[in-house]
């Protein structure tokens, strides 16, 4: 088969779970092709979708934990968005770009391309297989005035939520979250320390503020070290956000802080850590419960990282802090309490699938859906 998977760049989580499906299409021998939806017919400019969210997500978390409650409380309407109604943009050059490339299939890991698919089936002649993959747990707004032949969901829980949302049960498939093969590969924490140069004999906090480098990891810092420890090290991801790197850069020389630049090697970062301190993003916080490292969810941005941060520390997955300095807290304990860690381990590991990609990819290929 032919396979087109659809992403857009809100953050870094969306990409991933797009790339960790093409990962698994790629392992079955299909043709496949990752493509941001909101960059595949020219700059979008300074005032894209992407951009103006990310900026939010960073400089104004509440803002967008307001925007996601005013969408919340309109997708319970059942009127048509101006979500639906911006992403039929481009949905004739995407039916074109589709029918051209002959491929078999479409898979999307965003609201905004399955916005468009949906307009497509509608109004236009689209006639391959378009599914959907929910990459939060929870029911996002206006995911249900989509209209695909198939949604993979990360949890069973969640069907339920996209149910009452009048989602029809018989497309609502619970695949599990798709992850990447590397967080999955086997790599003790010495070896993955010594492949990172990091101490072996100091606790590491692992900070992630995910692709875009969200949440206030200065005051977090800030908590953590409120209590002297020689025998530790903060090890922060700040990930694309340089202003955030400077800043700790400059701020903790000789303090036991160090900023790690952009890294693809987050899932070796994740098996180096005695504790892993991060934002609530589906993805990110699917990768770190298949892998198995003890969770703290802090920086949330409100509205579905909160749900999600929630989700897991309702089973048990994730301590689910709301300030930093509940958050430096709960990581001491998760290190220093090895009990209370390892309860936290054997729920990641009995709660979540592993094989969520693989999942997909074989219902994809198999033609169930």
């Amino acid at each position: 088969m032919k396979i087109l998977l659809l992403s857009c760049s809100t953050g870094e989580g969306h990409n991933h779970c797009a790339l960790a499906v093409k990962e698994a299409l790629d392992a079955r021998g299909h043709e496949t092709s990752f493509l941001d939806m909101l960059h595949m017919f020219g700059d979008p400019g300074p005032l894209s979708f992407d951009k103006i969210l990310n900026r939010i997500s960073t400089k104004a978390p509440d803002v967008f934990g307001m925007m996601y409650h005013a969408g919340a409380m309109y997708s319970a309407t059942g009127v048509t968005s101006p979500v639906y109604m911006a992403n039929i943009r481009h949905a004739r050059q995407l039916n074109a770009f589709i029918r051209d490339n002959g491929y078999d299939a479409v898979v999307c890991s965003h609201l905004f391309p399955m916005e468009t698919l949906t307009f497509l089936r509608r109004w236009e002649r689209c006639e391959v297989k378009c599914c959907g993959i929910l990459s939060d747990y929870t029911c996002i707004p206006f995911l249900a005035e989509t209209d695909l032949d198939a949604y993979f969901l990360p949890h069973s829980e969640v069907r339920e939520l996209c149910i009452q949302a009048g989602m029809p049960a018989e497309k609502l498939i619970v695949s599990g979250m798709p992850v990447a093969a590397r967080f999955l590969a086997p790599m003790d924490k010495a070896a993955a320390r010594a492949a990172l140069g990091l101490p072996a004999d100091k606790k590491i906090y692992l900070i992630m503020t995910g692709g875009i480098g969200c949440g206030d990891a200065v005051s977090l810092c800030d908590s953590i070290l409120r209590v002297p420890d020689e025998n530790s090290l903060l090890c922060v991801l700040p990930g694309r956000n340089e202003e955030l790197r400077a800043a700790i850069e400059s701020g903790y020389q000789g303090r036991g802080v160090m900023a790690v630049p952009f890294t693809d090697k987050v899932a070796v970062y994740m098996r180096a850590a005695d504790v892993l301190l991060s934002k609530a993003g589906g993805i990110s916080s699917s990768e770190a419960a298949v892998l198995g490292v003890p969770l703290v969810h802090t920086m949330a941005i409100p509205g579905v990282e909160t749900l999600n941060a929630e989700f897991f520390a309702a089973h048990g997955m994730s301590y689910f802090a709301r300030s930093t300095d509940d958050a430096a807290r709960f990581a001491d304990r998760l290190i220093y309490d090895t009990s209370a860690a390892a309860r936290m381990l054997r729920a990641q590991d009995t709660c979540l699938p592993k094989d969520g990609a693989e999942r997909i990819a074989g219902i994809i290929c198999g033609g169930s859906c």
